[in-house]
């Protein structure tokens, strides 16, 4: 009877609740929308380096993260047939890293150049997928030193495709070497730092001056299915090398972690502070409600309704408004992120391309609606319809009965 009294009650003064419905609505569906643009955004950031740049684990010597040294290496064969005997689901490919100047005719600048192995590289990093169609190809097999290089390193060294630049370097033992390359691709990804200082060649094309011993190599990185998956392999790969650094994406990228984890976070706050401006819009409009009514509820009250059923149907009437409210609110943020779940939403015309040289930042965003978000909401938010009754129903307990009816 209370719940049916209740439910009659919001819609007596249909003016009046559809204004305090449209409020709630609005509130939720703009919160709703920003954490999930957010939270997308983010996610798009950590997915998008882990499979250009960080991948989920890497492998170190333990002082070549002090300053790069081209000396402190490691063997691959050693490395990868520890991975494959384990039962871990993943995939692995070895590099070497050698820091220096990659010149043309032009200009010279200073990269990191990584000597890969193309098959094994291709099932780790998505670098490959990054070189648009008309920008060549990634380190073709049947091409003569091929080095692949991003579209800024090509702009500052005013070269392009098939053009001969020289990559110079020290060697193990402290002499300079320098080889000749030409540009089979030109990549370009969301994030501006690693495309400035990050160059690809063959590893068998740069590893016979490097003086080093056969089969060195500086990194291994090893790509998982998800980041949940590494969560629970990251300590089994770590027992794996206990002579070397082992290290996954949060402690290679720790601002990246963070990011991540006050995502969550950030969307609760963002609900809480519209529904807390909410708060007051609805205390004021239950406020009024019980004032108009005040012969009413006195007259409830003389006929043997008990405060407790009274109490109890201001704050059903409060919950059913902000319920109300929240599910309209929520149902027209889906529905107008469903489009661009798949295809993305581009910001390039509000920001351009500004936040790719703050590290991955993409200016076309893919929204994340996940269940726990949306059952997080509608928890606060009836926890704000449950607190903000709490005043009103408080005054019409104060209510004495006779007084009320000779209103």
């Amino acid at each position: 009877m209370i719940i049916n009294l209740a439910w009659k009650n919001i819609w007596r003064n249909k003016t009046r609740s559809f204004v305090i419905i449209g409020a709630i609505a609005l509130g939720l569906f703009s919160g709703t929308y920003l954490s999930a643009l957010m939270t997308g955004w983010v996610m798009d950031t950590v997915n998008a380096d882990i499979k250009i740049n960080l991948s989920h684990v890497q492998i170190h010597d333990s002082t070549f993260l002090q300053n790069s040294d081209i000396g402190a290496f490691f063997n691959k064969t050693a490395v990868e047939q520890q991975f494959a005997s384990s039962n871990i689901n993943g995939k692995m490919t070895c590099r070497l890293k050698l820091n220096g100047m990659l010149a043309s005719a032009n200009n010279a600048v200073g990269v990191t150049a990584k000597g890969i192995f193309k098959d094994t590289e291709m099932t780790v990093s998505d670098i490959a997928t990054q070189i648009p169609d008309s920008f060549g190809v990634f380190l073709p097999d049947d091409a003569r030193m091929p080095v692949v290089i991003s579209e800024k390193t090509a702009e500052k060294l005013k070269v392009r495709l098939k053009s001969k630049i020289v990559f110079t370097f020290s060697d193990i033992h402290g002499n300079m070497q320098s080889l000749a390359f030409r540009v089979s691709g030109i990549f370009h990804t969301s994030n501006g730092l690693f495309d400035e200082a990050n160059v690809f060649v063959r590893y068998n094309d740069i590893f016979p001056v490097t003086g080093l011993p056969d089969e060195a190599v500086h990194e291994a990185a090893v790509l998982l299915p998800d980041i949940e998956t590494c969560a629970l392999d990251f300590p089994k790969i770590k027992d794996l090398y206990p002579q070397l650094k082992v290290q996954d994406w949060k402690e290679l990228n720790p601002m990246l972690s963070m990011s991540l984890q006050w995502t969550n976070l950030m969307s609760v706050i963002i609900i809480s502070i519209f529904l807390f401006a909410l708060t007051f819009g609805i205390i004021n409009t239950m406020l009024m409600a019980v004032l108009e009514r005040t012969r009413e509820l006195g007259m409830l009250g003389a006929i043997g309704m008990s405060k407790r059923k009274i109490f109890s149907m201001i704050m059903l009437e409060t919950v059913f408004l902000t319920f109300v409210g929240s599910i309209i609110g929520i149902i027209l943020a889906v529905a107008l992120l469903l489009p661009s779940l798949q295809n993305g939403l581009d910001l390039t015309p509000l920001i351009g391309n500004d936040f790719e040289d703050f590290g991955g930042f993409s200016s076309i965003v893919y929204p994340i609606l996940n269940v726990e978000m949306i059952l997080e909401i509608i928890g606060l938010v009836i926890l704000a319809g449950i607190l903000s009754a709490i005043y009103p129903a408080r005054k019409a307990l104060k209510l004495k009965a006779l007084d009320a009816i000779r209103v």
